[in-house]
């Protein structure tokens, strides 16, 4: 079995409950109240600040010249063009950028971050690359399945161009060629390796829903 399969055997009640969450069933009927998609995307933009920070401890972690590039070129790619988007987007929503960089983290947004900062931290390539993976894996997952449930959602006026920026050829193949890696990684892996970057995979996909839960009630509810 490909260390994929291992993934996705262990968390596809979580997947399930990603795919039907209303945040994403407004995306794909189409009406997802404006307020909330506002707030995602101050939030997200705040939790892509503490992303960064990933590609640069796995610079500062590796001796691997290939690997030294590849967090590079994430970082800067991060930083200067899918920021520079958002920023964008976030203006055509009348969002001020400056305010919302100065404000402070939400509550899950904060111990999301803290927590795929300090699992890099504490771990190595292997973690940093779950730590990633559930992140990226799981906005390729639920676009491919917002496209596949409703095709016309990328036309719609107001989510479409958010919609399709995560179907872009260029991302989905980043996305396909680090699963082709994990697998890659995996034929030599231990099971109590496999075991623990599954727990880190879980637990960073459970941080996932928990930002869906809280970008669709606008913040925390407990």
């Amino acid at each position: 079995m490909k260390f994929i399969d291992y993934l996705y055997k262990e968390t596809e009640d979580i997947w399930q409950k990603l795919y039907n969450h209303p945040f994403i069933s407004g995306l794909i009927n189409g009406d997802l109240e404006i307020s909330k998609f506002r707030y995602y995307l101050e939030e997200d933009y705040i939790y892509l600040w503490d992303h960064v920070k990933i590609f640069a401890i796995g610079i500062t972690k590796s001796n691997d010249k290939d690997i030294i590039r590849k967090f590079s070129y994430l970082l800067d790619n991060c930083m200067e063009n899918e920021m520079a988007i958002h920023r964008g987007v976030m203006k055509d929503f009348d969002i001020n950028v400056e305010e919302i960089e100065k404000r402070p983290s939400n509550l899950t947004n904060l111990s999301y971050s803290n927590y795929r900062i300090s699992q890099s931290l504490i771990g190595g390539y292997e973690e940093i690359l779950m730590v990633l993976m559930a992140c990226d894996l799981g906005y390729v997952n639920i676009f491919r399945h917002i496209d596949k449930v409703n095709p016309e959602a990328k036309n719609h006026d107001i989510y479409g161009k958010f919609i399709t920026g995560y179907l872009d050829p260029v991302y989905l193949s980043y996305v396909d060629s680090t699963v082709d890696e994990i697998n890659e990684i995996g034929l030599d892996m231990t099971p109590t390796k496999r075991n623990i970057l599954i727990d880190i995979f879980k637990n960073c996909l459970i941080y996932e829903l928990k930002f869906w839960d809280m970008v669709y009630n606008e913040g925390d509810k407990f």
